[in-house]
């Protein structure tokens, strides 16, 4: 059963946009058989959750347009996005150490990012953003449905 991780901090306007979006996903994807998990967590704090999964997708913000949904399957390119999200530090590090640890590592590790214009100012989502989160959910539920069908 391939687990998705939603992934945000509620602190910060925009970044909580991968916490909206797995609360209104999180019963509809356990019912497709899907295991679900919303955290406000990061690097390697994840290994608990990673560490011995089949599959895992993390959904979270990245800098972009809002509304865009953007599939990122290839592990070198985590490290292209740190930058640009606040979660994605640390996560290459995470999985070398699982590695390291002789852990069993996830056969499938998909980044699916939402994207915002600012995920590190703290305050209230803003209006635009905060208007598109059905229309996101959707679009997530379906790249999701996609890359696990």
């Amino acid at each position: 059963m391939p687990l998705i991780l939603f992934l945000g901090n509620s602190l910060y306007a925009e970044d909580r946009i991968g916490l909206l979006v797995g609360e209104i996903l999180k019963g509809r994807l356990e019912a497709e058989g899907f295991e679900v998990e919303i955290l406000e967590r990061i690097g390697y704090s994840l290994i608990d959750y990673i560490a011995g999964k089949d599959s895992v997708m993390i959904v979270d913000s990245i800098i972009g347009e809002y509304g865009e949904v953007k599939l990122i399957e290839d592990l070198k390119s985590f490290a292209a996005f740190s930058p640009k999200s606040p979660h994605y530090a640390g996560l290459p590090e995470a999985i070398e150490l699982i590695k390291a640890l002789n852990l069993p590592l996830p056969e499938r590790i998909l980044v699916l990012g939402i994207g915002v214009r600012d995920p590190y100012s703290i305050g209230e989502i803003p209006p635009e953003l905060n208007a598109r989160v059905g229309d996101i959910a959707e679009k997530v539920h379906r790249e999701i449905r996609n890359v696990f069908n």
